[in-house]
């Protein structure tokens, strides 16, 4: 590094990536955004420079650069750091010292000077909260620090329902991932060792009993999933709502079953067979049943997984979050494989043959929905949870029967789909509330967003007052 390098390095003033200090008399606090940098984006730490951008250097003697590597040994994990030393051509003996420290997206964990953590928030250096240290802790070493993997003495083989395991060494043997040598083991204990929620020495893990826990919330209050059917689409009023403090296996199965209790049938003749569909795919809420159970968060007991079906929607809200530095988009475009929250648990719902290994839940989801003609299917991240909506093509109405149920499935009956039906129906000009009602739907909004303004934008329809498309006196008519 030249004085000209240093120069065109402090140009813009201080940011998040470079700090500048006057002398290694402010070491500590150099220090201090050294560690912030480690845990950061990492960045540029300059003595010898004012904060208004003056250089005037250092004297640097012998006992100068053993404070700086004394220093630098109080930052853990220990790190090496080249410090350069850039002479002033104006004042000779008088030096810039510069040193960079590199981010390494947390593969060491987080790291601390002087026994505490600190990162950076802008161009400010902050002490880390707690929270966000035991989460880097994780990120460093996700093995060792991992809820499921710790050992509970609490558990014993009486709180295992041998039956649930058993079933998963039988169903992983039938769909070949479980080598079938292994239907000879015949003690418990061994069995949780092969599928990895239990240790040769004895120690069951907090996986087993959220797998195959006969009672697991009396252990773990957090086991548990939360199920309700909405009136409408919002919150004020139950149709219907329970909750299953069961194992996962047990909670997949009544998500799915509380799915198909509430989901209506649609059918249609294909040739001589009629086929019938649910309003959401059923691989589409397999998968995001999947990901709610095997991917959510267990470190706090007062956050639990759930499921809201109202009338134009259904929404997975997942404890968690996705691995940092990546979105859901990663995952649904194929550029990231398989990164699970749990991978113990993760991997005993694939070597029982219910889960795939190769990270493309989202994408299924995504493509299934599209695939019957549903909108676009939203994911949020909403600290501390994951929600993932899936909106229907039409409302849902209890004790609707097949014909009774809207659907954008084609029929024989080249008017049969709503948008067909609309534009049959506003030959003359009709309000947003005549076409819902025609429709057999309740939500005004959604029948707008859903057809009206597609069919807006594609010419077959047309405003009876354009230049007022809000007004409460608005109609709609077929473009001939």
């Amino acid at each position: 590094m030249t004085i000209e390098d240093v120069k065109e390095l402090i140009s813009k003033g201080e940011t998040s990536t470079l700090e500048l200090k006057k002398s290694t008399g402010e070491l500590q606090k150099g220090m201090e955004t050294a560690c912030a940098f480690l845990n950061s984006d990492g960045g540029w730490l300059l003595f010898g420079i004012t904060p208004s951008l003056n250089i005037v250097g250092q004297n640097v003697t012998d006992n100068t650069r053993q404070e700086i590597a004394n220093a630098l040994r109080k930052i853990e994990p220990s790190i090496e750091v080249n410090v350069e030393y850039v002479e002033l051509p104006d004042k000779p003996g008088f030096y810039v010292i510069a040193l960079y420290f590199d981010s390494n997206n947390f593969r060491n964990g987080p790291y601390s000077f002087d026994g505490r953590a600190f990162y950076k928030v802008e161009s400010t250096t902050v002490l880390m909260p707690r929270p966000m240290y035991e989460e880097r802790l994780k990120l460093g070493n996700p093995h060792r620090f991992s809820w499921e993997n710790t050992p509970n003495v609490e558990i014993t083989l009486e709180d295992i329902d041998t039956e649930s395991l058993y079933q998963t060494l039988h169903d992983g043997i039938a769909s070949r991932r479980i080598h079938a040598s292994a239907m000879t083991l015949q003690d418990p204990m061994k069995v949780m060792v092969k599928l990895g929620v239990a240790r040769k020495d004895g120690m069951i893990l907090n996986a087993a009993n959220v797998l195959f826990g006969k009672d697991p919330s009396l252990l773990h209050v957090q086991c548990k999933v939360r199920l309700a059917r909405f009136e409408g689409t919002d919150k004020r009023i139950f149709r219907d709502q329970t909750i299953c403090e069961g194992n996962l296996f047990e909670q997949y199965d009544a998500v799915m079953d509380f799915c198909l209790k509430h989901l209506n049938l649609s059918g249609r003749m294909d040739s001589k067979f009629r086929e019938d569909t649910l309003t959401v795919p059923y691989e589409a809420i397999k998968e995001a049943t999947i990901n709610m159970l095997c991917h959510r968060s267990w470190s706090a007991e007062n956050m639990t997984p759930s499921l809201a079906i109202y009338d134009d929607r259904m929404v997975f809200q997942n404890p968690g979050s996705f691995p940092m530095g990546l979105s859901w988009q990663d995952f649904a475009e194929g550029q990231i494989g398989s990164l699970p929250a749990n991978p113990t648990i993760a991997n005993v719902f694939y070597r029982r043959g219910t889960m795939e290994a190769w990270g493309r839940g989202i994408g299924l989801i995504m493509e299934s929905c599209k695939k019957q003609g549903l909108p676009m299917p939203e994911m949020k991240v909403v600290a501390p949870f994951v929600n993932l909506t899936i909106w229907f093509v039409g409302l849902l109405n209890e004790g609707d029967t097949p014909s009774d149920t809207p659907s954008d499935t084609p029929s024989d009956t080249p008017s049969d789909t709503p948008s067909d039906r609309i534009l049959e129906f506003c030959r003359s000009p009709k309000n947003i509330g005549e076409i819902a009602e025609m429709l057999g739907m309740k939500d005004k909004k959604w029948v707008r967003k859903k057809y009206i303004v597609p069919l807006l934008q594609d010419g077959q329809l047309r405003m009876t007052i354009p230049d007022k498309p809000n007004s409460q006196y608005q109609k709609y008519e077929t473009v001939e």
